[in-house]
């Protein structure tokens, strides 16, 4: 149905472009509604709402717009900004053509452009996506902007990364001009720069404001505190502000112990600040071997925080400036033997060292445990609570994917892969990981187009029996599911999500949210990683959706670099069999040809013989003997090439010439048959031994059996026709001298004969055993030899069970 749906809509939409065609940006804004449940001819501007156009966003940009109007002048553009709710806060028309186009359609200050209302559209679509949007006309869905192409460009918090509104550009369709994106991601980067100037003006201001609070000891001078810094390790000074980073995200008064080198210990505490300018600070101090601490026994001591997507226990990572030189130092902690690169932002400052010292908390001389041991609680960090949040976050998800990239990819193997990716993520950014391939990537194969159906290849989650499918089991998505949405379009897909999915139930458990993300390799699409925390868990955010990805892309290159190696090691190891069963059917070919010319020529060289003999002594021939032996010679020759005939039309006969018969009738009917037989043959059948055969061709492996038990037997011959599991069997058994356990596979092959049957006399054309063995194989069974338990050898042929439909079965 929906199918059906996008092609009238295709229809509908096809005369609306330029070139007659449907622009994708259309039928995808179409799908976008009907994924929030929206009818495109219904789309239209809610009421307007109050809101207030003097808001901190608003301030900061105010100054920017102003600037910037002056460009848009005589262009016949419209600068708009709205907020992180895509509800419009200001607008700046270039003309008054504009502003009669604008004003009639509600474009003013307090209506929202958000996707639930509109659609896709410039300024609610850029807030989802997080990215440049350019919206031309009918791609609008809603009739009120249909007249208006629009870009849309959203602000993001520098410190933070979150939208905190989009920056607009619009006009009429017919003054569209490509340099409209260009200037609006002029105008978004401009008030982004401003952000972050406000933001270090707030924390020079909490700065201030801790200084002035009583309780912490007084600043040493800068270079006092740079040559405790110096004394102390790199390794320990490492460990140390790692520490003190969790408390400062923790946001609340507690205390940590810190090992340190050497066997020395060290205490942190967090203290929270006073709030100027609506911010909350904190700062960590430091007492390493003892000291005064009189208001320590009033701090918690608490343990480390590293679990991510938690809420309620921040990870740690942290960045730091040095006041005194107002330079970016950016701490790896590689150095020290442990830990994450660090990178810099603001809100997390290196304060210069703080305590009563006194002289001798240097670096004395004499061992190494003395080389640094202040007695004094000391300032050691400084930040903002949320901002290290942020920090802490982001040195998580670079620790992941460096983690990743050392972990995943390490076999050539498409499954192991698979499980890599779940062994490094789960618990660490998702409580369950699913991998679900394409059946032609598990099997080696190149991707199509997911007709053949999906694989779960791998599945890991941080609690027991959640996943209604295992590995190694086919997966079926609902067409309505997100990940059947995923595959479809090879988009990540996150839910809920801003724009109102609502929340999913995953295997029953209570999920928090879900990031569905497309394996995607050279831009085929290989499968999907479903990625899912639980309501215990904080909701995936932007950011992951981005870690989601790059997880997933090394992933994807690792598993076709997988698929790849086992594609081209099944063609080799093909090659190697076709080589080797080649060269065993050339030796086969040799042999036999040498053994055929051999025994066709033994018979031709006798009688050429007898005819020079009697062309040379006409007079002593007689002409009756003559044509006798030349006779025995013929059909011997006739013999020979009847049997190589048939061992070559052994695999070329039709379905349609099976026959289902009773095996102890046709033992019985060819018995019956033969005349001059030296031994007694007896038959020992079991009746109802029904098969699906040849009859011609059973009969001829009977035929041949007998004739070689004839030729061996000392004086009866035993035939026996019975059921076995699951088989049918035929054996001949002699009471001859048998077969010597080294000839059980020797005496099949053409032309052989053991030295007790050389003679041409009483043998026969080499290739009876042969023929028998071929027939057995081209009726799916097998033919071998044993010695019988008292003494003689016994032949025994097995057939499959009877097939239900006799003509579906080919020799």
């Amino acid at each position: 149905m929906a199918a059906r749906t996008e092609r009238i809509f295709e229809r509908f939409y096809e005369g609306q472009s330029a070139e007659g065609n449907v622009r994708p940006a259309i039928l995808k804004s179409w799908r976008r509604c009907q994924e929030l449940g929206l009818v495109p001819e219904r789309l239209e501007f809610a009421d307007p709402v109050e809101v207030d156009v003097d808001c901190a966003l608003a301030r900061v940009a105010r100054p920017v717009f102003e600037r910037f109007q002056i460009a848009i002048a005589d262009t016949g553009t419209a600068l708009l900004l709205t907020d992180e709710r895509a509800r419009m806060l200001q607008r700046y028309e270039s003309d008054l053509q504009l502003k009669r186009a604008l004003d009639p359609r509600c474009h003013f200050p307090g209506v929202e452009y958000t996707e639930a209302l509109l659609g896709t559209n410039a300024a609610g679509t850029p807030l989802r996506e997080k990215r440049l949007v350019q919206v031309v006309g009918f791609e609008h869905l809603a009739g009120c902007m249909q007249p208006f192409t629009a870009t849309g460009v959203p602000i993001l918090d520098p410190l933070t990364g979150h939208a905190r509104g989009v920056v607009t550009i619009s006009c009429l369709n017919k003054y569209t001009d490509p340099a409209m994106g260009v200037f609006a991601r002029q105008v978004a980067e401009a008030i982004e720069q401003r952000l972050l100037e406000q933001s270090t003006a707030q924390e020079r201001a909490l700065l201030d404001a801790y200084l002035r609070t009583a309780d912490l000891p007084d600043l040493l001078s800068a270079q006092e505190a740079d040559s405790l810094l110096r004394d102390l390790p790199l390794g320990d000074r490492l460990a140390l502000e790692e520490k003190a980073a969790e408390l400062i995200a923790y946001g609340q008064r507690a205390a940590v112990e810190v090992s340190l080198s050497h066997g020395r210990n060290a205490t942190l505490r967090s203290l929270p600040g006073p709030e100027p300018a609506g911010m909350v600070g904190v700062v960590a101090q430091v007492r390493i071997q003892g000291g005064r601490w009189q208001s320590l026994s009033d701090d918690p001591v608490t343990s480390t925080y590293d679990c991510p997507g938690r809420s309620a226990s921040p990870p740690a990572t942290v960045v730091h400036r040095r006041n005194t030189a107002n330079v970016d130092l950016a701490v790896n902690d590689s150095a020290a033997g442990g830990g994450d690169p660090v990178s810099t932002a603001p809100g997390v400052d290196r304060l210069p060292v703080v305590g009563d010292a006194r002289p001798g908390m240097g670096a004395p001389s004499g061992s190494p445990q003395d080389a640094f041991t202040p007695i004094a609680p000391w300032l050691f960090l400084f930040g903002e609570p949320e901002v290290g949040r942020l920090a802490t976050a982001a040195r998580r998800r670079l620790r992941l994917l460096c983690e990743a990239a050392m972990n995943i990819g390490q076999t050539l193997d498409v499954v192991r892969t698979a499980e890599e990716l779940t062994g490094v993520t789960v618990s660490r950014f998702a409580d369950l990981v699913t991998v679900d391939l394409s059946e032609d990537v598990v099997r080696g194969e190149e991707p199509a187009a997911l007709t053949g159906g999906l694989r779960r290849v791998a599945v890991r989650s941080a609690q027991e029996n959640v996943s209604p499918v295992a590995a190694g089991e086919p997966v079926r998505y609902l067409p309505s599911s997100q990940q059947a949405r995923c595959l479809a379009r090879g988009e990540t897909v996150l839910w809920p999500d801003p724009g109102g999915a609502q929340p999913v139930q995953v295997t029953g458990e209570p999920a928090s949210s879900v990031i569905a993300v497309p394996l995607l390799a050279q831009d085929r699409v290989l499968g999907a990683v479903t990625f899912t925390r639980w309501q215990a868990s904080d909701p995936f955010e932007a950011d992951d959706v981005s870690l989601a990805e790059a997880l997933v892309s090394r992933t994807a290159v690792c598993i076709d670099n997988a698929r790849r190696y086992t594609h081209e090691r099944a063609i080799s190891l093909e090659l190697e069999r076709a080589t080797a069963s080649l060269q065993r059917s050339l030796e086969l070919q040799r042999r036999f040809t040498t053994d055929a010319s051999h025994e066709l020529r033994t018979p031709l060289a006798g009688l050429r013989a007898q005819l020079e003999e009697a062309q040379l002594h006409p007079d002593q021939t007689h002409l009756s003997e003559l044509v006798d032996h030349a006779l025995r010679d013929v059909n011997r020759l006739q013999a020979i090439i009847d049997d190589l005939m048939l061992l070559a039309r052994l695999g070329a006969v039709p379905p349609t010439a099976f026959e289902r018969v009773d095996l102890a009738e046709l033992a019985e009917s060819e018995i019956r048959s033969r005349t001059g037989d030296r031994h007694e043959v007896r038959l020992d059948a079991h009746p109802d031994v029904m098969v699906d055969v040849v009859p011609s061709q059973i009969c001829r492996v009977l035929h041949n059996l007998l004739d070689n038990a004839q030729r061996h037997a000392a004086h009866i011959i035993v035939v026996q026709v019975r059921h076995t599991i699951g088989k049918a069997e035929l054996s001949v058994t002699d009471d001859g001298p048998g077969v010597p356990e080294a000839e059980y596979d020797h005496i099949f092959q053409s032309f052989t004969r053991l030295d007790t049957a050389r003679s041409r006399d009483h043998g026969g054309t080499g290739l009876g055993l042969a023929i028998a063995r071929g027939i057995a194989h081209a009726h799916h069974g097998t033919l071998h030899v044993q010695n019988a338990p008292s003494h003689g050898a016994r032949f025994i042929l097995h057939l499959p069970p009877i097939s239900p439909s006799p003509a579906g079965r080919g020799a």
